[in-house]
């Protein structure tokens, strides 16, 4: 899926998104990157990851992250969010 983080402006403040990982399996979900949850693509200097999720999520548990936006240029800006685990690799 993607996230519109709306309109911000180039030196304004920055917008926020915090995400929710939930753990529907039966065992414990690892996130196995360092970083945990990593932001890639043409722009990803304009995303930083303010809040890591924890790891290992219990099953039926959940753990949240936040992601910042803050534009260097004006236009549309893109960056790929990869969380690497036991399971799969979501994007």
């Amino acid at each position: 899926g993607s996230t519109d983080f709306a309109q911000a402006a180039v030196g304004g403040a920055r917008v926020e998104r915090t995400f929710t990982l939930a753990n529907t399996g039966t065992a414990p979900l690892n996130l196995t990157g360092t970083p945990r949850v990593a932001v890639t693509g043409p722009q990803a200097s304009d995303f930083t990851v303010l809040t890591q999720p924890t790891s290992p999520i219990a099953p039926g548990g959940n753990s949240t992250f936040t992601i910042g936006f803050s534009p260097a240029a004006a236009g549309v800006r893109n960056a790929t969010v990869s969380i690497a685990n036991n399971g799969e690799t979501n994007h």
